[in-house]
């Protein structure tokens, strides 16, 4: 006998997140769930599988063909940028000046090359024609909106040595991470959100610093009543 009480949703509740997990591409999945396609307004978790973390290549970065930084053309350096986060994104700044440089030779991120950067990351998130929108900066990390509203479950085991920090990852993705723990472990314990969380995605140890870095998703997740 079901031990569920009678005229309880959780049926309802089980086969939804079925459906939002495996999801079939050839239904009418808008019929199922209203705007299933729309892009996201607010933070919305995405409950596909988690998949390795991949990293923009040097070679289809497309800056190769300058031997020196300052050389780039603005165009050219913008495609790059935008090239980076299509794949990364929300991708730290640094990460993001990493792939820059490795694409072409340059071993160290000085001052000039810096300012240089941001201010193309200026015009890109910037109001305008110029931007029109298409990026998004939330403190260090570069996205598009979409990216930074509903990240990927990613997997920073495969992520290059230098990226594989907790910093690079967007207190987006950490709320992500947590709020799987939760859905799949079936916890609301802070605690055991944060450490399920951090090793799902890579992260074995939930140092005070961890701690720490956690502290903003969590408050974020509380908000929303998916912790306790």
């Amino acid at each position: 006998m079901s031990d569920e009480t009678p005229g309880s949703f959780l049926p309802s509740v089980v086969l939804h997140e079925h459906l939002m997990r495996t999801p079939d591409p050839a239904a009418d999945a808008d019929a199922l769930h209203p705007g299933r396609f729309d892009p996201p307004r607010e933070w919305t978790p995405d409950l596909l599988p988690k998949t390795d973390y991949e990293a923009a290549l040097p070679a289809d970065v497309g800056l190769m063909e300058f031997n020196d930084f300052h050389d780039i053309p603005d165009d050219s350096l913008d495609r790059a940028i935008r090239r980076v986060v299509a794949v990364e994104g929300p991708v730290h700044f640094d990460v993001l000046a990493d792939r820059l440089l490795e694409a072409t030779g340059v071993g160290r991120l000085g001052a000039r090359i810096r300012a240089r950067i941001e201010s193309r990351l200026e015009t890109l998130t910037g109001p305008g024609p110029a931007g029109a929108g298409a990026l998004e900066r939330q403190c260090a990390f570069i996205g598009l909106p979409t990216q930074l509203l509903q990240p990927r479950y990613r997997d920073w085991r495969a992520a290059p040595e230098k990226t594989r920090q907790l910093d690079h990852v967007s207190d987006s993705e950490l709320m992500l991470a947590m709020l799987r723990a939760v859905l799949d472990d079936g916890v609301r314990d802070r605690e055991r959100a944060m450490n399920d969380g951090l090793h799902a995605i890579g992260f074995i140890r939930l140092t005070e610093k961890a701690r720490g870095r956690l502290q903003r998703p969590v408050e974020q997740l509380k908000a929303r009543g998916w912790l306790n």
